[in-house]
Formats: C-alpha cells, structure tokens, sequence
C-alpha cells in the first residue's frame, strides 16, 4: 500500500491517526524531558516569585499584558514538581500535542466543507498529512524545547479551538437554524485565555473571515468582500479598543519590549526577516539557532531589503492570483483554497510581530509556531495538487511517479524527525546551546556572554572569563559581560579587580540592579558595610523583586544595627519565600533586638519548624526564655540545639551555667563547660570557665 493510499485509510477521526501522532510526538522530544532551564527561564521562572505556590494567583491573574496564563501554568508546574524540569518540558509537550491535534482537526473541517468539489479522495489524506508535518517541523523545537516560549504554544492551541468552535456553531445554525451559542461562547472563551497568553490571538477574528471565504464561501472576492462589508467593519472595533488600551493604559503601542529600534527601522528589516528567515526556515528548517545575527536594515537602498520586497511581492501576488480563482471548480480546488489559505494564514499571524512595532529580538524562531499552522496548509495542499497533476500528466507511468511522490514525502517526514531529535540535542544544557549559538553567530556578544554564564554555574571560571573576554571583544561596553566577569573574579576573591567590573558596568547602564548587587556584595566583602547597604538599596529601587538583594541586606542593616530596616526587609524577603528558615531567624533577630520578645519567638518557632536541622533559633529561644525566667523551657530548647549540633562551645557554656546557677548540678555543669573548652580553648572567657571548673573540682567530694 502506498503512502498515499495508508493516508488515505486512515478516517480522520480515527483513533489510530491521532495515536500515531502523539507516538511521533513523544519519539522526537522524548530526549528533551531533562534537558535544563535556559535564557529566560532564570527570570520568568526560577526569579518569579508568583510562581511559587498557589496562594499567588490573585496577584497576575487578570493582568492582561503579563501573560498570566503562562504564569498560572508556571505555578501549577512549581505546584507538581518544583524546579525539576521534567514537569516543564511534559506541559510543553503536552501543549505541542494538543495544537498538533487541533491542526488535524482544523483540515478535516475545511476538507468537510469542500466535499462538493471532485475528486474528494486525492486529498483525503490532508488532515493527517498536514498534522503530520506540524508534529514534526524542526522549526518549532525553540517553541517546545524551549519553556519560557509556551506562551507561542497556548496561544496557538486556544487560536485553534477558537476557530473550531465558531464554525462548528456556524455549521448548527446554518444546517438545523439553531444559534449554537454553546460553541460560540466557547470559541469566545478560547479567545479570551488566548488573550492571557499572547497578544497574537488579536489577529483571530480576522482569520475567522479568511476561513469563511476559503472554505465556506464560493463567491468570488469581490462579490465576497461586499457582502460581508458590514461585518468586517466590525471586526475593527476590538482591534481599535485593543490598541487603545495599549497606548493609554499599558504603556503605549510601541512599548512592546526595550527594543531600541525605530517602527520604520523595524519594518524595513522585517520585510528581510520574513523571507529570508521565516520562509527559508519553513522550507528548508536547518542551521536553527537561539540567537539569530540578522542585520538591521536601516534605510531603503540596501539590497537585502529590496530583494526581500521584490519576494515578498512574488509571495503576494502567488496569493492574490490563487484567491482570485477560489470561485473556480475543478480536480485542483480542494488544493488551491487550502493553499491560499495556508498563505493568508502566514501572513496574518507573523503582522503582529514583523509589522512597525519594535521588540527586542530581530529575528525569533519561535514566532514562527502559529505561522507554521498556515504553512502546513501550503504544503499539504501543494503536495496534493503536485500528485493529482502528475497523475493527469504522466498517465502512462502514473504509478512510479506517485510512488516516487509518497516516498519523497516520507523521506521528508523523516528528514524532519531527525532533524528535530538533533537540535533537541543542543538544548541539552546552556554550554551546548550557547556553544551552538556561538558557531552560528561568531560575531554576536550574548553568545559569548551566555555560555560565559554557563561556566560561571558549573564553577569552571577560567572558561567562564574566557567566554566574557570574548564578548568584550566584541563589545567593550556591553554592560552583561562587564558585570559577569567581575563576578567570577568576585569569586575568585579577586575583589579589586572585581569592583572596578562593576563599576564599568554601572557607567554603561546605572539602573543595572545586578550590577549594583554584586557590588554591594564585593563592598561588604572589604569591610565597606555602608557602601555594601547603599549598592544593595539601588539594586532593589531598580529590581522591587530582587530577593537576595532584600535578604542580604536584612542582614546587613542588623550588624549596623539599623533594626527596622532589617526587620522591612526581612518581611518583604518572606512575601516573597515565606518558607525560608534562615529568614524568619534574621526577623526573630531584629524583633528580639527591638524588644518585641513574643514575635520573635514566634518567629524562630517558625524557623525550627520549616528546617529542623538548623540548631540556632533553638539557642536563641532558650535565650529568650532565660530573660523570662522560664528556666526548664531554655534548658530544653539548649538541649534540642546541641542534639542537632553537637559542636557548638557558646551552647555548653550557657547550658553550663545555667546548670550551675538555677539547677545547682555541678556533674552537668562541668561536663557542659569542659566541653566548650575542648571545642574552644581560645574563647575570650576561657580563663574564668577554667577557674569556675577547678572551683568546681575542688568541691566535689573526694
């Protein structure tokens, strides 16, 4: 049986078609599942304190422009399996599978409403077929492999059931003249969690009008476009409130991201991007890389900007000519709409991206994960019109050229899957990623940077300066690599030259808060504590949710006794981790020394419990309870501090005394205070425990 054929066999509700791609699925990032965080994982997950437990939703859920879907995912991902990574990767593979589905889904709906058009049976297989090569596209492994890009995979998944459902409620009021308002609620809510992921999702409504005229209307474009005039006019008002919104409540419309680039320099250089980037990749999906080199186009005189026009116009006019004809009947219709459509649908979803309104990256591999639903559609549809074409034109050989047809698309699902497998391969950790990165774009500073950064993790600081030097090559000013290198030397106790990193860094960005956080650290480290305090106050006045930088300085304020710092930044460290021992024992600190004896012991008490092998809130409740008289409850609590640290002589000398002045047990009081002799003979009251020793000797009987 040929591919063609086994396609065929397959109804499109099938269980075996879907199982077979969730198999394809599952053999191809199977290898992924353990594969680290990278890039922006550290910040929007590792950092993200809202991700850390479910008592934070309330605090991004109906935060529009924070994704807050994509955080709630992140929460539930923490909820399951902290930062273990496996949890990760099986939601994104998850998500991947469930788009890959809807794909399936979406073609066996268009192919339904083309049944009319002879003959139906050559393109039977293009649901799965075109599944096929969405499950599988290299390309979209940045998407999947990569956590931070879910939002591309959840707004995809809910832009296709959106678009399911409207036409399934279509298709009831059209056949039975019931609204199916069930389905359309339920495409309007697939909408609005689009929304909580992506602002992609804005081009939906518009893609809604794209299907009806491929696959439902037969009118030509003309006739279509004026009966449907008044509804597409509508379709401008939530657009029009959408960028409302953007330029008076969140920042204005070109205030995407702290991208630098001008809407004009953004455009031209996307006009570039898009053919010679996204479409190369969709075609010919090698060399994929996490940091693409593409340069800015800046004015319109340079080549590539006109060659990129000259095929972008090619690439429209194709599809200006294949819509025209969509009113047409014939054995290539089912085809041509589907690749008319497939090309629309590219078009439409990279707009929101690659128009005038500038963000940080140039050019971004997983921006290309919805467009890749419309290429699917081109391909699919282009392989079927290929294969009936071929069957009228070589009707004599017509076997061995459609054989040579399926097994070409074969090899090509193939060539797809390994290539996938591969490049899964470089997302293995952030050296392989980086290092890949770095061959693919040798003259790009975060390469360097990144994979210096790398090192810095795994405690390889001759590599890691290497890397950095390498990017300051680069760029002697790029205020990353400034900071980073004076951290490893930072490390390496090499403070000097470290601060004078630093300092570089701050010139080049002054609302840099790392930088002014290690500084802070490097001060402290020479004995500069109010430098230290100083470096540690910017760093969190430029990042509010920098939570070492409140900790540290908690810390700090104590030894210069500023208690009421120290006791606001602890609280505002615990809102942040409120499961952190050794913070609730610096606020038990700053409590005690402010007087506030009941919460500070409330305080430690929460300390003990959330790390029981951590002796000193023991130590310094008991010291509380020495004060309040409640003697049998400190000797208790001196107790339960040495059974977890033996080791500690400031322990057995208050135990020692206490035994000797409230207890009047000279074997306990001796032996507690022989032992904090042995464990510190240098102590600065050694001398008067050893007196209090022999005193003690001497009176014991003889």
């Amino acid at each position: 049986m040929c591919f063609k054929e086994k396609m065929n066999s397959m109804k499109p509700n099938s269980f075996h078609s879907k199982l077979i791609l969730i198999t394809a699925i599952g053999l191809v990032y199977g290898n992924t599942f353990l594969s680290t965080f990278h890039f922006d994982d550290i910040p929007s997950i590792l950092e993200k304190p809202w991700i850390r437990g479910l008592d934070k939703i309330p605090q991004f859920l109906f935060s529009f422009f924070q994704r807050p879907l994509i955080i709630l995912s992140f929460n539930i991902n923490y909820a399951i399996s902290e930062f273990e990574v496996w949890s990760y990767h099986l939601f994104n593979i998850m998500f991947h599978v469930l788009a890959t589905l809807l794909v399936y889904q979406l073609a066996r709906r268009a192919l339904d409403y083309l049944k009319e058009f002879s003959p139906q049976k050559d393109f039977a297989f293009l649901p799965f077929f075109a599944a096929m090569i969405f499950a599988l596209h290299p390309l979209s492994t940045q998407s999947i492999t990569y956590i931070s890009s879910r939002s591309s995979l959840l707004v995809t998944v809910f832009y296709l059931a959106s678009l399911i459902l409207f036409f399934k409620g279509f298709q009831t009021w059209k056949v039975t003249g019931q609204k199916g308002w069930s389905h359309f609620l339920g495409s309007g809510l697939c909408f609005l969690l689009g929304g909580f992921s992506k602002e992609t999702i804005v081009t939906l409504p518009a893609m809604l009008f794209l299907f009806h005229f491929y696959f439902i209307s037969r009118q030509t474009p003309k006739a279509w476009v004026a009966t449907n005039a008044k509804w597409i006019f509508l379709l401008v008002i939530p657009l029009l409130a959408l960028v409302g919104y953007k330029q008076f409540m969140a920042g204005g419309l070109l205030s995407a991201s702290s991208a630098h680039l001008q809407p004009g320099t953004w455009f031209l250089t996307q006009t570039a991007v898009i053919p010679f980037e996204y479409f190369r990749k969709m075609l010919f999906p090698f060399n994929m890389n996490i940091d693409i080199n593409f340069p800015i186009l800046s004015h319109w005189l340079q080549p590539l900007n006109w060659l990129g026009m000259v095929v972008l116009g090619l690439f429209i006019t194709f599809w200006i000519r294949i819509s025209a004809c969509v009113s047409a009947t014939g054995s290539l219709e089912v085809g041509r709409r589907c690749v008319g459509f497939g090309m629309a649908w590219v078009l439409l979803t990279l707009l929101p991206t690659s128009s005038f309104i500038p963000l940080l990256d140039v050019a971004v591999e997983h921006r290309t994960y919805l467009p890749l639903v419309g290429f699917v559609f081109i391909f699919a549809g282009g392989f079927g019109c290929v294969r009936i074409w071929c069957e009228k034109s070589f009707s004599g050989f017509a076997f061995p050229v459609t054989k040579l047809i399926d097994f070409c698309a074969v090899l090509i699902l193939l060539c797809f899957s390994v290539g996938v497998i591969i490049r899964n391969g470089d997302w293995k950790d952030e050296v392989t990623l980086w290092t890949d990165a770095k061959k693919k774009s040798p003259n790009l500073v975060r390469p360097y940077n990144n994979a210096g950064e790398a090192y810095d993790k795994l405690g390889k600081y001759d590599e890691a300066i290497a890397e950095f030097e390498g990017a300051l090559k680069i760029n002697p000013n790029y205020f990353f690599g400034l900071n980073n290198l004076g951290n490893v030397y930072g490390k390496q106790r090499k403070l000097p030259q470290a601060i004078g990193y630093f300092q570089r860094a701050l010139e080049q960005k002054p609302d840099y808060g790392p930088a002014h956080y290690n500084l802070a650290r490097a001060f402290h480290l020479t004995g500069k504590r109010q430098e230290a305090a100083e470096s540690y106050r910017k760093a969190i006045k430029f990042n509010p949710y920098f939570e070492q930088a409140f900790y540290n300085l908690a810390y700090l304020a104590m030894e210069l006794s500023l208690f009421d710092e120290a006791i606001q930044n602890f609280n505002k460290f615990l809102v942040m981790q409120p499961n952190h021992s050794k913070a609730h024992f610096g606020l038990g600190n700053g409590l005690m020394m402010k007087g506030h004896l009941d919460l500070a012991l409330g305080e430690y008490r929460k300390s003990a419990e959330l790390d029981p092998k951590f002796a000193f809130p023991y130590l310094n409740i008991a010291n509380i309870q020495m004060q309040t008289k409640n003697i049998p409850a400190a000797i208790e609590n001196f107790e339960k501090a040495l059974t977890i640290n033996p080791s500690m002589p400031a322990v057995h000398l208050s135990l020692g005394m206490v035994y000797h002045q409230f207890q009047g047990n000279s074997e306990k009081t001796l032996g507690h205070l022989k032992e904090s002799l042995r464990l510190a003979p240098g102590q600065p009251k050694a001398k008067s425990i050893r007196s209090l020793i022999q005193e003690l000797e001497n009176k014991q009987p003889t």
